[in-house]
């Protein structure tokens, strides 16, 4: 079986010695991964062990990873979701972005840090909250109002 360029992750530098198997489809050829989370985390595992810097994809990966937007990222880390973006599409982080990442991630995914898990649940529910918070209004004998 020949390695497999696994694309799908979101980077382009992953390749699959097995635990992939190509079939066919009505579209056309489809693939299907064994384990596909464990693999994912394999990679996430890998990049925070690196000794380069980490491109802008694998920082996106890593941050999808961890279910954080960018605007969470941002937060996390002082910085606004714009800064995030660009650093998403940087060759390569600066090394203090980089190193603290890094750092995040391991103390969230790998050593399982319940402080840092719950600042990142916490930020993660307040940005979502803000984005799919439901404004009420009421009408009044003045007009309209925002309800409570």
């Amino acid at each position: 079986m020949n390695p497999y360029h696994y694309r799908e992750c979101g980077l382009d530098n992953i390749w699959l010695m097995n635990g992939y198997e190509i079939h066919e489809t009505a579209y056309g050829k489809g693939v299907s991964f064994d384990r596909a989370e464990e693999l994912d985390a394999a990679i996430a595992k890998a990049l925070t062990e690196k000794p380069a810097p980490l491109t802008g994809k694998e920082f996106r990966f890593l941050r999808i990873m961890l279910d954080m937007s960018q605007k969470t990222v941002g937060e996390l880390m002082g910085k606004e979701a714009q800064t995030v973006a660009l650093w998403e599409k940087a060759e390569a982080l600066k090394p203090d972005v980089d190193f603290l990442f890094r750092h995040i991630y391991r103390q969230i995914a790998i050593n399982n840090s319940d402080s840092y898990r719950e600042l990142v649940e916490r930020l993660n529910h307040m940005d979502r909250r803000e984005n799919d918070a439901q404004m009420m209004f009421k009408a009044t004998e003045t007009g309209w109002d925002k309800a409570a």
